[in-house]
């Protein structure tokens, strides 16, 4: 849904990003700069919106504050398919 090129350069891109990390937390799902980087590098993100989007994540799961400006409220909705999906053994 991002755009790996740009990175979270663009406004929705951004928003995505922190409601699904905002959801992710919410869950207890532990967001670690070295686990988040290292996924984003293995889907060819470019090494500098890598670690932006690691920071972003850290900083979430450290309990940090983050503004959305253009929340889509997807965040959460998008966790629970993906738990279903797991549970269902589709994922």
């Amino acid at each position: 849904m991002v755009n790996v090129a740009t990175g979270l350069a663009h406004p929705l891109d951004e928003a995505r990003a922190k409601e699904l990390f905002k959801a992710l937390h919410a869950a207890g799902e532990p967001l670690t700069y070295s686990a988040v980087e290292a996924l984003a590098l293995a889907n060819k993100w470019p090494s500098g919106h890598a670690q932006t989007l690691a920071e972003l994540a850290e900083r979430i799961g450290n309990g940090g504050r983050v503004v959305i400006k253009h929340r889509r409220d997807w965040g959460e909705p998008t966790i629970a398919r993906l738990k279903a999906e797991i549970a269902s053994g589709n994922a």
